[in-house]
């Protein structure tokens, strides 16, 4: 594998990992305001990808 694959596949994951946070706020915030546990529920576990793959793939 070239140094400019590992770059390119370490910049996508952390791309990855920072959209899931991204995607969390939003949904989480609407789920606390909606009183939708469901909904909270799925931005938790969207935070808890993007934490997981932080931990998991570190370049």
């Amino acid at each position: 594998m070239s140094r400019t694959e590992r770059i390119s596949s370490d910049s996508s994951m952390r791309r990855l990992s920072l959209s899931l946070a991204a995607a969390a706020l939003p949904v989480g915030f609407l789920g606390v305001a909606h009183s939708a546990v469901w909904v909270l529920g799925v931005g938790a576990w969207l935070l808890i990808a993007a934490v997981l793959i932080e931990l998991v793939y570190r370049p």
